[in-house]
């Protein structure tokens, strides 16, 4: 009998590592094609492709202040991708994530010039107040697909709208600075934003509390009962119920905790970033976090990893585009023809198959 467990545990965990290793290989794979495709396309349409394709591939790291803005723009990333991968390690596609990262540093901002001389606790209960104010906005699409399992990816959309017209009352009635030139909150005080931590960049201690948030949700996810309950639930929602799950916990906590963590990254970007409030409208980081997600196969210690590959790309589309012709928008070629390859079931099936017969063969002898 213990022979047969042992037998069986080591079957297990080649099966395991066989699926990290086609994950890995499909990633990498579907990234590579989609440049691949992108810089066939530069080279039809730039007056010189090759001078194109080098600013691309060597912008990000052609200076300190480039290579700063891919490190600033992959922040945010990590925490709307973090978001991402809860509530797809449970089968949610939510986009609540993006409206969290909006209303989240609003209500932080809007205690932070109640009590502005408060220096670092002012900064830690402004983030923590994101946080609770994002967890808030998804309890209710979370209660609807807990409930009576709407469609949790178009009530997120529609209820964003109904996120970014409130934010936008209270920043105009409420927090708007009348001697500021454009429409934006009073300024936050010096004492209260993130500090600096590269000279001659933007990079600012909100790196390391993404990096914190990566290795909490790992261990959340892969090391304590209600992340394994989260993890069966998306394999098997029929299943976990059966083993005494509860589902419509778990299916309106993941919402939560996305929304939770959609705000703590807003209130560390507006922190880190910003000396007053000037979003308007959501900025689309809940597709962003998605994508991230994915590249990251929904494993939240990858998701830094994917979040520096999307800066690095945008920060490189950027640098392409003033100096030659290519445009900006070449970033969204080369996150569709991503997704679209990972997410393909049928891509690279043979080769998978090839893998579980070859290795069921090795342990029949």
């Amino acid at each position: 009998m213990n022979k047969e467990r042992l037998k069986g545990s080591d079957a297990y965990q080649e099966y395991k590592k066989q699926e990290l290793i086609f994950g890995m290989m499909k990633t990498f794979l579907a990234v590579a094609i989609s440049l691949g495709i992108v810089f066939i396309i530069i080279a039809i349409f730039s007056d010189n492709p090759i001078a194109a394709a080098a600013s691309f591939i060597g912008g990000p790291f052609s200076s300190l202040r480039r290579f700063g803005n891919m490190i600033e723009a992959s922040i945010p990333l990590i925490f709307t991708g973090l978001a991402a991968c809860i509530m797809f390690q449970a089968q949610q596609f939510s986009l609540i994530g993006d409206g969290a990262f909006y209303l989240g540093p609003l209500a932080a901002i809007a205690f932070s010039l109640s009590f502005p001389d408060q220096g670092l606790l002012n900064t830690i209960i402004s983030i923590l107040l994101g946080g609770i104010v994002g967890a808030a906005c998804g309890v209710f699409p979370g209660f609807l697909k807990a409930k009576w399992n709407t469609n949790e990816f178009v009530v997120s959309m529609m209820f964003n709208y109904v996120i970014t017209f409130f934010g936008l009352y209270i920043l105009l009635n409420k927090l708007r600075d009348p001697g500021s030139g454009f429409v934006a909150s009073f300024a936050l005080s010096k004492t209260v934003r993130l500090a600096r931590i590269i000279p001659g960049t933007k990079v600012h201690s909100g790196l390391f509390i993404a990096l914190a948030m990566v290795v909490l949700c790992t261990v959340f996810i892969y090391r304590t009962r209600f992340g394994f309950a989260i993890r069966m639930t998306g394999s098997n929602i029929k299943f976990a119920r059966y083993i005494g799950v509860n589902t419509f916990l778990v299916v309106f906590m993941v919402q939560v905790i996305g929304g939770l963590l959609a705000g703590i990254g807003g209130t560390v970007e507006l922190l880190g970033m910003y000396d007053r409030y000037q979003w308007t409208a959501t900025l689309g980081l809940g597709f962003d976090g998605m994508t991230v997600a994915i590249l990251a196969a929904n494993n939240p210690a990858l998701v830094p990893f994917g979040a520096l590959f999307l800066a690095y790309v945008r920060v490189g589309t950027e640098v392409m585009a003033r100096v030659n012709n290519v445009p900006t928008e070449t970033v969204y070629l080369i996150q569709g023809f991503a997704m679209l390859l990972i997410t393909a079931s049928g891509f690279l099936v043979r080769w998978r198959h090839k893998m579980t017969v070859k290795s069921a063969a090795r342990r029949a002898v």
